[in-house]
């Protein structure tokens, strides 16, 4: 069985949570929140291959599992590449302003959210925003979209 692997990658703030909620809530595809695995790692611990062994853990149980990241750095790359031995993998751009993004992380609910400051943030999106990898899709989420934009994107792929 083809298993995939869809990787939302934006900015702190940009919807990759909220979307794939959606995508789990209406789709067959298992949505895999990453930040709760990495508020949970006990010090020392490397956690991207704690995110893959979890990656791995859904493939058990589901062929098509999204997971959302900011995509950046070695650690990310490490992991991507290694993923991509195993699976299937779709890359989704989600963009959105990074005033609306900085906008978004001050007044959501951060109980499921690693807290950083407005400058963490700042810097963070900045970085996220440069971050350019052959995209499968492009969700843009700055209006934000719909529902019905958000699963019509993902079922294109």
């Amino acid at each position: 069985m083809r298993k995939i692997l869809y990787i939302l990658i934006g900015p702190k703030g940009s919807g990759k949570t909220y979307i794939g909620s959606q995508v789990n809530k209406n789709t067959d595809i298992k949505f895999l929140r990453v930040e709760p695995i990495w508020l949970k790692l006990a010090p020392g611990e490397n956690g991207w291959e704690t995110v893959e062994k979890e990656i791995d853990k859904e493939f058990q149980q589901h062929s098509k599992v999204m997971i959302e990241s900011l995509g950046a750095g070695d650690g990310f790359n490490q992991m991507h590449s290694s993923l991509r031995n195993k699976y299937e993998v779709k890359l989704i751009k989600v963009y959105a302003d990074l005033e609306e993004c900085l906008r978004r992380v001050r007044n959501r609910d951060n109980s499921e959210h690693i807290l950083v400051s407005d400058e963490k943030v700042e810097e963070y999106n900045k970085i996220a925003a440069t971050i350019n990898h052959q995209w499968d899709a492009v969700i843009d989420n700055n209006s934000p979209a719909t529902d019905e934009d958000i699963l019509r994107v993902i079922e294109s792929i």
